[in-house]
Parts: structure tokens; sequence; C-alpha cells
């Protein structure tokens, strides 16, 4: 199975057995995500990943953002695959709301456009970002005034919440990444107390991993 197959695998067997159907195609990586870091070298291949959006399911009541691409064995000969390593970067980034929005798919893009760069060197010290990473933003998560989540916090998928650690492919394996939305005061509790706290408090609130942007802080 070459590149073309495995991609193909992912977005329409893989992805749609975890989420169900796609909402609508695939929201590509355009250049603009890049340009907002400065002065950066984008590889061709990075504009070809995207992120796709699933609507509820019968057994969800939410929406799934993911990234698609990342995983791509883009530089593997097929006949070195190996099904029990890395395949690509080894990792794709979601995202859970409670309603559909743009704003979503173009946070994950924004995620997936600063890992890239990392991981190349062309950011800090070129290490890719981990679980429990945030990333302060100069405005709310959904570009609302009426919204105190300006910080986005990388974290593991809580199969609890119904959503997967990763999946398979013929080129090799990868992990998801959950990206969830937190405010200031969330962030400085995280700091003070640690993660699993405030993981805790979110989910008594039902906000883990769940995204709502309305919602007041916790902390």
């Amino acid at each position: 199975m070459d590149l073309e197959k495995v991609w193909e695998h992912r977005e329409e067997v893989v992805y749609p057995a975890m989420f169900g159907k796609p909402a609508r195609g695939i929201m590509q990586m355009q250049q603009e995500v890049f340009n907002a870091f400065g002065e950066v070298k984008v590889d061709p291949h990075w504009l070809k990943h995207g992120v796709m959006e699933f609507g509820p399911t019968d057994t969800r009541k939410t929406w799934i953002y993911v990234t698609s691409g990342y995983s791509n064995p883009w530089d593997t000969d097929p006949a070195t695959y190996d099904p029990n390593g890395e395949s690509g970067a080894g990792v794709e980034f979601l995202m859970v709301t409670e309603k559909p929005g743009d704003w979503a798919a173009m946070r994950l893009q924004s995620v997936l456009a600063m890992d890239m760069l990392l991981s190349s060197g062309q950011l800090g010290d070129g290490d890719p970002l981990a679980f429990y990473d945030r990333l302060p933003g100069q405005f709310a998560v959904n570009g609302s005034d009426r919204s105190l989540l300006t910080v986005l916090m990388l974290c593991p998928p809580d199969p609890d919440a119904g959503l997967p650690e990763g999946f398979d492919l013929p080129s090799g394996k990868a992990m998801f990444v959950a990206v969830t939305a937190i405010t200031e005061a969330e962030r400085a509790y995280a700091d003070q107390f640690g993660h699993e706290p405030l993981v805790d408090k979110l989910r008594g609130v039902g906000a883990w991993p769940l995204i709502q942007p309305d919602r007041p802080s916790v902390a």
C-alpha cells in the first residue's frame, strides 16, 4: 500500500469508523496559517494537510474536528513500512465542540502549523508540542468578545469521553493529541496546583475535553 492508499485509508476508513460520516470536505491548510508565525519556510507537503469535521452520531452529541496528513509517511518507502512503528509524525490533533464552527478548524490548523514549525527547527528549541503544553492566544478560542477561553491546552484523549487514543495504519501507528481551551485563571490554577486538579474541575462541569466557549471559569 503506497502513500496515497494510506492517506485514503485514514480518511475514508479509519476516521469514519471512529467518528462517523464527515460533515463536509477537508479544510486544507493555507499559507496564511504559517504566515502568522513570521518569516518561515513552508514545506509544500504541509499545505496538503487539513482538518476534517464530523457531526454528532447516534452515540455522540458533540462535534469532532481532527487533523489529517500529519501521520502521512511522506518520506518512507512503502517497502519499509513498519506497522509497529510511527506513521509519519505519528500524531494527529483533535478538538471536541458543542456546535460546529470554522473557528475550531482554524485553531487546529494553527496548532498543527506550530508543531510542524517546531519540529523543523524554525521555532523555539525544536522540540515538538507535548501533553499539557499551554498556548496563550491574543483572543478567545472562537473569536468572541464574550468568551473567557483564551488559552489552548494539549492533553491526552479521554477514553471516558469516548475519544480514541490513536489508530493504526498499514504504514504504522499514530496517536491523538486533544486540544481543549481554558481561561487565564485556569492556567494559573494549573501552575499552582497541577493539571490533574484542573482536569477534575473541568470534568466536574462537563467541560473536559469539550470546548464550551461561553462557559464561566472554574478557577
